[in-house]
């Protein structure tokens, strides 16, 4: 599937269709196919009966559901022929798959956006003066007169006050003013006086009926599921391969289904404490892979930022993403056309590091005592840290701090990733009230509404987004099979004791997958996470570029930032990598401002 563009049928416009070709040429796509006044880079994304013209970009991968008299049917076609049969809504919430779509209906001049319940797949539109436009790229709606590159206000303080997690906190917030992103599991509606949103799913929340009841073999049943029918969308797939348990536990059924060897691709870090080749090889070794390592050593981290940066639309969130960039760049030169990942494994099976957090808090507000003490005490037996230290001290504090435990499930975002390096801001954007996120209870469960803030509001967003960007410029597919919403739904009936216990994360996931994965990797408690030493390439090949970034004219007239402050927090960093100290440094806020000054620099901006 291909980017999508489009505008709103207007009396007034009368060369539509080229401008909606002219919208995915200004971002590099040469051949385009229009119907009406839509545009897409690919011709199957189009289907048009009755008064219903659909461009898709994307995949449903329940066509059993969209019964068709046609076995040729494309998955735009399926989509509109239910609109025959059943409503839009209906239609929108019956699709397993991954998609944006815009549908138009002549009759009564409407027009639809829609983004899959997670937002896999990116779409914004532009609607000012009149004028309606949408693209799945920001690019091509700044191509249009009607639409300025002023930056949201909002959006520019977040970016550059630290932490990526922030960026899609407000879910229809994007990078410009005149932008706005269609929010996951939302359609966006069009006439000719009003705009109107909505949710075309209830996410309800189910753990009133967790009676422990689901078996691991109902996961892994559904898993293997969720894998075989993405496998299906492909011929030549390649998986994203880390020492962790979700890219290890998707290459693992993507064996067991085909029954060869798959191919697999890493980034290597000599040397390192990022590098998790040792724990690869427990995989490598079981025979499940095909196994294509990719040493990174110490690379110029500007020029692999600058050659990242013109295929990305937003700031490049972390280091994780240069790493994907480069892997997926070997995986086109290989000939593979797909690549698999590991992304929603976290959420769905409670992975995160700081879950922990909100599963004492549901423990504490069922009034466990002695199950609290206990998981307490594991937590700081199994991860406690030399730089990060764990204790009762600090689990009670993160408790207070990120749930309030006089309502069920109500969450609270982590202000210190924002306030931690405030003082780098200008004066100007000191005041950061207006970022703080106000999350939803979603579920009765902390643990639970904390996922689906970070599926919906927090990490996902990003994560997907730059996994979007890398693989699209590649002209490759990215897969998800974690992000099938029937394991959430499983999964939201699962007890939360059966997911964390004993001081380990997925432990309920890690039971599944017994006989699946080497027992190594399954049992394995620590969690490095798939990063880069991005704090060494800054420190020593990147050194002379980031001093020269932060003493530029132009870096320094943007008024975003207090150049004493910027320059001691650098010197600071350079002290602790030159030390050899095993001390918390200031990687993140490092990348965060060079990310930030090369997304400014490609936008001319």
């Amino acid at each position: 599937m291909g980017k999508i563009a489009g505008l709103k049928p207007s009396s007034n416009n009368s060369s539509l269709t080229d401008s909606a070709i002219q919208m995915l040429k200004c971002i590099g796509i040469k051949k385009t196919n229009s119907l009406h006044s839509f545009g897409s880079s690919n011709k199957e994304d189009f289907a048009s009966f009755g008064p219903f013209i659909v461009v898709l970009d994307g995949h449903i991968y329940n066509p059993e559901d969209f019964p068709s008299s046609s076995k040729e049917q494309t998955d735009s076609e399926r989509i509109l022929e239910s609109l025959q049969k059943i409503s839009l809504r209906e239609t929108l919430a019956k699709i397993n798959g991954d998609f944006a779509i815009a549908i138009f209906n002549k009759q009564t001049e409407c027009l639809t956006l829609a983004r899959d319940r997670f937002g896999i797949k990116p779409l914004y539109y532009s609607s000012t003066e009149g004028n309606t436009g949408f693209a799945s790229s920001i690019q091509s709606l700044l191509y249009l007169s009607f639409v300025s590159k002023s930056i949201n206000p909002s959006f520019l303080k977040t970016a550059a006050a630290l932490n990526y997690r922030f960026l899609d906190a407000d879910p229809t917030r994007s990078p410009f003013s005149d932008i706005i992103q269609v929010a996951g599991g939302s359609a966006v509606e069009f006439t000719n006086n009003s705009i109107r949103t909505y949710s075309f799913f209830n996410w309800e929340s189910k753990e009133k009926n967790q009676t422990g009841l689901i078996h691991h073999t109902d996961y892994i049943d559904l898993f293997r599921d969720a894998v075989a029918r993405r496998l299906k969308k492909t011929s030549t797939p390649m998986f994203t391969l880390s020492g962790g348990l979700d890219s290890s536990a998707v290459v693992a059924m993507a064996h067991r289904i085909t029954g060869v060897p798959q191919p697999a691709i890493s980034s290597i870090h000599n040397g390192e404490a990022f590098d998790e080749e040792k724990e690869i090889m427990d995989i490598v070794n079981s025979g499940i892979v095909d196994w294509e390592p990719i040493s990174i050593n110490d690379p110029d981290i500007f020029d692999l930022l600058e050659k990242a940066s013109i295929i990305h639309e937003y700031p490049i969130p972390t280091a994780t993403w240069l790493n994907h960039f480069i892997l997926t760049e070997k995986v086109k030169n290989l000939g593979y056309t797909s690549l698999f990942t590991g992304l929603g494994g976290d959420e769905l099976n409670a992975g995160e590091y700081d879950y922990f957090y909100y599963f004492f808090a549901d423990l504490k507000y069922q009034k466990k005592e002695a199950l609290l003490k206990h998981e307490i005490e594991t937590w700081v037996k199994n991860h406690d840290h030399p730089i990060f230290e764990k204790s009762n001290l600090l689990a009670q504090n993160k408790m207070s701090n990120l749930t309030d435990l006089a309502i069920p499930g109500q969450c609270r975002p982590d202000v210190n990733l924002l306030y931690k390096y405030q003082s780098l801001l200008h004066p100007d954007l000191k005041n950061l009230e207006d970022v703080i996120p106000t999350f939803q209870v979603t579920a009765n469960s902390y643990l639970l509404s904390h996922s689906r803030n970070e599926l919906q509001r927090n990490t996902m967003p990003c994560c997907l987004r730059a996994s979007y960007f890398n693989t699209s410029a590649f002209g490759i597919s990215d897969f998800h099979p974690f992000l099938d919403w029937r394991l959430f739904e499983l999964m939201d009936q699962v007890p939360i004791e059966e997911k964390i216990r004993n001081g380990v994360t997925k432990a309920f996931a890690r039971k599944a997958y017994n006989g699946i994965l080497p027992e190594s990797t399954r049992k394995r408690i620590e969690k490095k996470g798939w990063n880069a030493p991005a704090h060494k390439w800054f420190a020593h090949q990147g050194r002379q570029k980031l001093l020269d970034l932060i003493s530029s004219r132009r870096f320094n007239e943007r008024g975003i930032y207090n150049q004493t402050e910027v320059r001691n927090i650098i010197d600071q960093h350079f002290g602790i990598i030159d030390s050899g100290k095993n001390i918390e440094n200031h990687m993140m806020v490092i990348w965060q401002i060079v990310s930030l000054e090369m997304w400014l620099q490609k936008f001319d901006l």
